[in-house]
């Protein structure tokens, strides 16, 4: 009796140790660790009186803490791209973000920022890190 009780409790040791180990590995990789979200470049056009004058391509990555964080943003990906042109297209063609033609990266970032955290809620901290800026005049 006393060596079944012993290779019953060895069974469930090893069957289920990998599934307590997985768990503990997914605790530790949700916590404190920075993961990015990549999204689409960003195309915008700005306009003026006379038309298209520039093009303004931008590439943006959202940083999250854990990899839970990260796929619940990975499935916000097409509202806050869709936010993010929709402010950008406006402040753009008012040429508030532009000062002698040059766009003033800070102020883009901080309505980015705003943008994003009213998109992915106070649940998620969230960081916009903008990796590419391009201005291309027409």
């Amino acid at each position: 009796m006393r060596h079944f009780l012993f290779f019953i409790a060895a069974f469930l040791a090893f069957t289920f140790s990998p599934v307590i180990g997985h768990a503990a590995e997914k605790e530790a990789a949700d916590t404190g660790v920075g993961e990015f979200v990549k999204l689409d470049p960003l195309m915008l056009p700005i306009v003026d009186e006379d038309g298209v004058q520039q093009v303004l391509s931008m590439v943006v990555a959202i940083e999250v803490d854990g990899v839970s964080n990260a796929d619940k943003v990975k499935s916000m990906r097409p509202r806050l791209a869709d936010a993010y042109i929709e402010n950008m297209y406006g402040m753009l063609n008012k040429h508030s973000a532009l000062k002698d033609g040059v766009l003033q990266v800070k102020m883009i970032k901080e309505r980015l920022n705003e943008i994003t955290h009213t998109i992915v809620g106070d649940e998620i901290e969230a960081k916009v890190l903008i990796q590419m800026v391009q201005q291309r005049p027409i």
